[in-house]
């Protein structure tokens, strides 16, 4: 049997402070932040790239990647604290996750890189249901967590490992968490509280 949503309250999260990371007070925070995550979309996708049918677990990393492509705007909203990802952000927004992640550093270098991967895969898989250009989705272990096709022209667009990439998106919202512990932290825990307060009603 599955277990109860999680809940909280707006009155909860006004009144975490936010100068200091004490565990008990953000408990139900961060148990809210994960039920919804889990429950609407990691489970989900474990589902898939686990399931018993080979089909369907061969065929998914479409739907996985545009899953993570929404993760990705989604942890970016909670850094900045703000509801969406604003018209003309897009790329800004997956710059800011890129240079996060130690696994993404390289071959996310600038703006236009991050231009490039936000309208070649991201809006490709949203809006048209495919990657652009000659980029590559797919699971076979010799291709790379993310990378370029032909690094002398990125125009070709990007090979991306389904499950790898996964798993990197699937660690940076963890490391979400472990940043909202440290102690210097209190901005980012203003711009956590800020994004959780929009999914109040």
């Amino acid at each position: 049997m599955n277990k109860k949503q999680v809940s909280i309250t707006k009155e909860q999260i006004n009144n975490v402070a936010t100068d200091s990371f004490c565990y008990p007070e953000w408990k139900p925070l961060i148990d809210f932040f994960w039920d919804r995550y889990n429950k609407r979309y990691f489970n989900q996708i474990e589902c898939l790239q686990y399931n018993s049918d080979f089909e369907l677990r061969n065929n998914c990393g479409f739907l996985i990647a545009t899953i993570d492509c929404i993760l990705i705007e989604t942890l970016e909203q909670y850094y900045s604290g703000k509801d969406e990802t604003k018209k003309g952000e897009t790329d800004k927004a997956f710059l800011s996750f890129f240079q996060r992640s130690e696994a993404f550093e390289e071959i996310v270098k600038d703006k236009e890189d991050a231009g490039k991967f936000a309208g070649l895969i991201r809006s490709g898989l949203l809006h048209q249901s495919k990657a652009k250009q000659a980029s590559i989705i797919n699971k076979k272990s010799l291709t790379p967590i993310l990378d370029w096709i032909d690094k002398d022209d990125k125009n070709k667009g990007f090979q991306l490992n389904r499950d790898k990439f996964h798993k990197s998106v699937l660690d940076e919202y963890r490391n979400l968490v472990e940043k909202l512990k440290k102690a210097e932290n209190s901005e980012l825990r203003e711009r956590f509280k800020s994004k959780l307060l929009t999914l109040i009603e």
